[in-house]
């Protein structure tokens, strides 16, 4: 007995010595991360202008000491994003190609990082900038010079990421090269497919709408590898937050997480689209639907059978019109060189007597230094012509081919109304294109007073579902 009271006491003093142990281990302190190099000396803005140059095949090297000091507002942690991380400032924001997986564990979102930009690359994708590394496939950046360029500075912080909040998606355009690839949120919003469609499908990308409180749309792109790829798109209104990236001039909404989709309602908007406190009574509508080319050409506005409405309703009597997908979205096409008045006749305003008339218009600038004004395609209302305010596109600017919305309140109709989108030889220099046109009466809350004024100029990307 004695023996053994021994060998209990024994085995409770090492219990005792191996809790001690325990107790007092420490985990050696991490360091946190402190950059010690040369001093930033040149914005995203910059580094775009300076990279310029760059062609789909020829990219720009970049050989003077250039640093850039960003925040991480994207990475590879859901899947959704695959070898790249997004860098933002406060001037712009830009996608950086890296050849590795799970960059998230090393670089998570709100890290600020300085970037040694010498020796890496500017190329372009999709008509889009991005930076790499020249001798990269892809022009992804070998993950050892990632690591030795992209130099951490102090813990990561996720209020150093904080999303641009907006609540019109037109917004966007007002700014192309301010929001491309910056980390935006959109407001009081409802995907078109709410409760029905899941983010992506087993294979390829889910594209799906998001859809604001003004009815302006724009697409979420989703990669079949996200993590949550096969849940179904919440119903209802709430908020969206991503990456706001753009290809061959389409916006599209990349989530870094399902954490981005957040707040929503659970119930539905009522009209799968609009929704907002004031609900519209469409009283016309026209998309001008999706044309196909024969051989080269686009089908003329005069012979084209694919309207939403009646053929018998338009109209252009100098035959030079014709209806194509420009960027994505179909439009009316008026060349240079001729007088062309399009009509859409005998619409019924249903017994109202005034409506609010939206329409979207952009122009064919490309080359730096074309500027058009989207007010020299003008409108009349049943003979009242409409003042369409001033809205100079650039080619500088990058807004060729950009729709732009004009809105005009209390605009006169009758059961029997005519439209009619006009433009003169003398004023159109570079090619103008009319895309959706509606009328509508709101059916409740309520509009601004005074006949027939605008607020045009307010800029509208809709992402069609003509893809």
């Amino acid at each position: 007995m004695k023996l053994l009271n021994k060998f209990s006491l024994l085995l409770l003093s090492a219990s005792f010595a191996f809790t001690a142990c325990e107790r007092d281990y420490d985990a050696p302190p991490l360091s946190e991360p402190e950059y010690t190099g040369p001093a930033a000396n040149t914005t995203i803005a910059e580094l775009r202008e300076l990279g310029a140059s760059a062609t789909q095949d020829v990219p720009f090297v970049i050989a003077g000491d250039f640093v850039l000091k960003a925040t991480v507002t994207g990475n590879d942690e859901s899947g959704n994003i695959y070898k790249k991380i997004y860098f933002q400032d406060e001037t712009s924001a830009i996608e950086m190609e890296v050849d590795q997986n799970s960059v998230y564990n090393y670089y998570p979102v709100g890290q600020v990082v300085y970037v040694n930009l010498k020796g890496l690359s500017i190329s372009v994708y999709g008509d889009e900038q991005q930076l790499g590394h020249p001798d990269g496939y892809l022009y992804r950046t070998p993950w050892e010079t990632f690591q030795e360029v992209v130099s951490k500075d102090g813990w990561a912080n996720p209020e150093n990421a904080k999303p641009t909040v907006i609540d019109d998606i037109s917004t966007v355009n007002t700014n192309v090269d301010g929001y491309k690839f910056k980390l935006v949120q959109f407001t009081n919003v409802s995907f078109a497919n709410g409760g029905k469609n899941i983010f992506a499908p087993e294979s390829g990308y889910g594209e799906e709408n998001i859809v604001d409180s003004h009815g302006n749309t724009l697409m979420v792109r989703t990669s079949n590898y996200a993590d949550f790829a096969g849940q179904t798109l919440p119903a209802g209104r709430g908020n969206v937050t991503g990456i706001l990236g753009r290809f061959n001039g389409t916006w599209q909404l990349t989530l870094r997480s399902i954490n981005d989709v957040a707040d929503f309602t659970g119930e539905s908007t009522g009209d799968g689209e609009q929704g907002g406190e004031t609900e519209e009574n469409v009283i016309f509508s026209e998309t001008f639907g999706t044309p196909e080319k024969s051989g080269s050409y686009w089908p003329l506005f005069k012979d084209y059978n694919g309207f939403d409405n009646p053929k018998e309703m338009f109209e252009d009597e100098s035959g030079k019109a014709s209806v194509r997908i420009a960027n994505n979205y179909t439009n009316v096409w008026y060349p240079t060189g001729s007088d062309i008045n399009i009509k859409i006749k005998g619409i019924n305003a249903q017994g109202q007597t005034v409506a609010t008339l939206v329409y979207e218009a952009g122009a064919n600038v490309y080359d730096a230094g074309e500027t058009q004004d989207l007010n020299t395609l003008k409108v009349r209302c049943n003979g009242t012509e409409l003042t369409v305010p001033s809205k100079v596109v650039t080619g500088d600017d990058k807004q060729g081919n950009t729709p732009f919305k004009f809105t005009f309140e209390n605009v006169n109709v009758s059961d029997d109304t005519t439209l009619e989108f006009y433009t003169t030889s003398a004023d159109n220099t570079y090619g103008l294109r009319l895309y959706n046109v509606k009328l509508y009466t709101a059916t409740s809350g309520g509009g601004s007073q005074g006949g027939n004024t605008g607020d045009g100029g307010t800029p509208i990307e809709p992402i069609p579902t003509n893809n």
